[in-house]
């Protein structure tokens, strides 16, 4: 199984876009009304990354921002962290009666392609200014973000990130008279 994903100078750009975005969402999680769930899935975005070319995650995160459209339509930005990829993408959805009369997206980067846009870093920067524009009308609502990943690695950054849940015993539980042995069953 490979353990990195190849990276070129074009991926550097796109990596550190995203981590611009990402940098932003957590620095100003309370202007964008970022979750603690999503907060803990941005700081593990964050890191996954940062980490690139290594492979810090299996499965993906997907993180995106989206404005709904009056008629039903939805426009985002999007991207996605997986365990062997790495992608920046936008696209649009109409709805016409409750189903999906159209879409569309647009690939604005992916690190399984070797060649890119001419127009690659003007394609980088009005996706960012996009994907954080969505977010400016309804921070709490227009932004998604799916965590189907495992951390790989550093047990410390695993445990701070998806802390195990603690389970408290009431104080009332614990007995505090000497234990009776009985010789039959009292009742």
């Amino acid at each position: 199984m490979n353990n990195s994903i190849l990276l070129r100078n074009p991926d550097r750009l796109a990596v550190e876009t995203c981590q611009n975005v990402i940098r932003e969402l957590i620095l100003h999680s309370d202007k964008y009304k970022v979750s603690g769930a999503k907060f803990n899935t941005l700081v593990k975005a964050y890191y996954a990354v940062e980490s690139l070319p290594a492979k810090k995650i299996t499965g993906y995160i997907d993180i995106s921002a989206n404005t709904h459209l009056p008629g039903g339509g939805l426009d985002y930005s999007s991207f996605t962290i997986g365990e062997d990829y790495f992608e920046i993408y936008t696209g649009f959805v109409s709805y016409t009666g409750g189903e999906c009369d159209d879409s569309v997206w647009e690939k604005i980067y992916s690190s399984k392609d070797t060649e890119h846009r001419k127009s690659f870093i003007r394609a980088l920067e009005c996706w960012a200014e996009s994907f954080l524009l969505h977010l400016d009308d309804s921070p709490a609502t227009s932004l998604l973000v799916l965590d189907r990943s495992e951390l790989d690695g550093n047990e410390a950054v695993r445990a701070e990130v998806n802390p195990e849940p603690k389970t408290i015993t009431p104080n009332y539980s614990y007995e505090t008279a000497p234990r009776r042995e009985y010789d039959e069953v009292p009742f």
